[in-house]
């Protein structure tokens, strides 16, 4: 496993100095300059070994500070669950957190720009290990044929997941699926969201017929099939919702989630324990967040997570996992820096059942390290980490204050979970048809075995105390909401669920009302309450790296989302 990670961290090396040289000379109107290099992704692409590393190399778009490393996790999850850790000084990552939001938005325009940049790599993946994948094939090179189809289940993937990101977020996007630069696929319109989503879906069915089982891969890193088809599940559902709405698609994340679920690969990882650290406040904790921080990769839980790495001097590899994510620690601590940018609401922390302390109090940190290591209580309730993500669990620290090694998880098999029981529940609901041997009895069982592991139960043991149980409809659907709020906070799909059930603007107001009513300032202390509006369910196509090079891009929509 060692040996599979240090090898993903060169390839990032190595391929950020390759995709200069590609990204350079794929231009079709080339400059009238000294060449200094003739290595194009026409000659790059020669082997299994350099396919592997273009490969990596749509990983690493992934992992880049502009993406999973800082700037779409920390500042794209904005919810009704946390507030930002600044509420008014103005900077880019404050106003787009507090929904004070603009086209000319430098951290959306730069989020918007690595997206394309990794889909540019998956695309010139995709058209050059097509060539050697065919080439294998005719020639009957079976070990590399295998591979060659395992590395097209990445790059397929990974396209799809980026443009996944880029639909929910802006609608109506420029669909570009071609690795060659040039006018014609630059200054493009948006494409209908609907079209997006069907290519979404097409790619990613490809990619799971591609794709190795979670139990043939050694690295959390690289996507195994179980993950996507509880990706692509994930994606139905946003489909289904708000503002599509095509509620036929409620069955096929229904699909998607019970193979996962019969595919015997994933399982809850029901360790909750001590960890011996944090005294007083050293309450039982669950392996799964525990692994983070100790580089343990359990793929049958954490079923994909953003790979990061801290080796030598460099942050290049890093991620803020732990550190602008987690526990707040004073800097001259021996556990080092925790500056969350999020805090949790302590109108979120009343929201949890009676029965449930043990899941709140690992999700929501109600204390702080001092600088001499001391673990006390903040000096106000407004200032409650998130207690899932713990840098001072990690056996060995960076050097570094802010960047760090904690891998960030996309998806877990508690979500597959419960997106099956919402996903059941649903379809009941719009009439549709259900898989083979599911039943709203499926859904109920789904969501309580989260409901009893949150509890440190026997998760194949019924219990009246924790269960639910009923007929489905309009109350499980509302307990459904609540457990995912409950289990998956602060892991980035707060606000996606929120726009999805149509419900954004409300309940962001609603969390406002909600801390007025217990003593809170609201328009001191969330800012969004006051500030969202019916149109922060979409984000502006970004004037500096879209509109000033593509005018075309507003022919559709001239009001770019209602920002103009």
């Amino acid at each position: 496993m060692i040996s599979v990670l240090v090898k993903f961290i060169k390839f990032r090396s190595l391929f950020l100095i390759a995709i200069i040289f590609i990204g350079v000379t794929s231009c079709e109107e080339t400059l009238e300059e000294e060449t200094y290099s003739s290595f194009t992704a026409d000659n790059f692409y020669t082997d299994t070994n350099s396919a592997e590393l273009g490969i990596m190399g749509i990983y690493d778009a992934l992992s880049n500070r502009n993406l999973y490393a800082q700037r779409y996790l920390l500042y794209f999850q904005s919810s009704d669950l946390q507030r930002h850790w600044r509420q008014g000084r103005g900077n880019d990552d404050d106003r787009l957190s507090n929904f004070d939001i603009e086209e000319n938005n430098g951290i959306i325009s730069s989020v918007w720009n690595a997206f394309y940049d990794g889909i540019y790599r998956a695309n010139s993946a995709i058209d050059k290990v097509t060539l050697l994948r065919d080439f294998a094939q005719s020639s009957g090179q079976t070990t590399d044929l295998e591979i060659y189809n395992n590395l097209l289940g990445d790059a397929y993937f990974l396209r799809a997941f980026m443009y996944f990101q880029l639909v929910k977020n802006w609608g109506d996007v420029p669909l570009r699926l071609s690795p060659n630069i040039s006018l014609d696929n630059v200054k493009i319109e948006r494409t209908p969201s609907v079209e997006i989503y069907n290519q979404i879906e097409s790619d990613m069915l490809l990619a799971i017929s591609l794709l190795p089982e979670a139990s043939s891969i050694k690295s959390p890193a690289r996507i195994n099939k179980g993950a996507a088809q509880g990706i692509l599940a994930r994606i139905y559902l946003q489909w289904a919702g708000n503002p599509i709405n095509d509620t036929s698609k409620y069955s096929k994340a229904a699909e998607q989630a019970w193979a996962v679920v019969n595919s015997g690969q994933h399982s809850l990882n029901t360790i909750i324990e001590p960890t011996g650290i944090g005294a007083p406040y050293d309450f039982p904790f669950p392996k799964v967040y525990k692994n983070l921080a100790e580089n343990v990769y359990d793929l049958s839980e954490s079923m994909w997570e953003i790979h990061f790495s801290y080796p030598g001097l460099t942050t290049a590899d890093a991620g803020y996992v732990g550190t602008w994510h987690g526990v707040v620690s004073h800097t001259r601590s021996s556990f080092s820096r925790g500056a969350p940018r999020w805090y949790a609401l302590p109108t979120f922390f009343e929201s949890f059942e009676a029965n449930d302390t043990l899941r709140r109090d690992w999700s929501i940190a109600r204390f702080q390290i001092d600088r001499n290591d001391n673990f006390i209580e903040p000096r106000d309730d407004l200032r409650w980490g998130v207690g899932k993500y713990r840098r001072y669990l990690m056996p060995t620290l960076s050097p570094n204050f802010n960047a760090e090694a904690m891998n960030w998880p996309i998806i877990r098999y508690a979500d597959v979970l419960l997106i099956l029981a919402e996903s059941i529940n649903e379809t009941i609901e719009a009439g549709g048809t259900l898989p083979p041997g599911v039943s709203i009895q499926t859904a109920y069982e789904s969501i309580n075995k989260v409901r009893r592991r949150a509890r440190k139960l026997d998760i194949d043991s019924p219990d009246s105390s924790v269960d639910l149980s009923g007929s489905g409809g309009d109350t499980f659907r509302q307990e459904i909401r609540n457990e995912r709020a409950w289990e998956l906070c602060f892991e980035g799909v707060r606000r996606y669920d929120l726009i999805r059930w149509g419900i954004l603007v409300d309940a962001l107001k609603k969390a406002g009302t909600d801390l007025e009513a217990a003593g809170y300032d609201a328009s001191q202390n969330y800012f969004p309450a006051a500030n969202v509006q019916e149109k922060h369910n979409l984000l502006p196509i970004p004037v500096l790296a879209e509109i000033n090079q593509n005018p075309n891009i507003l022919n559709t929509d001239p009001t770019n989302n209602g920002y103009r």
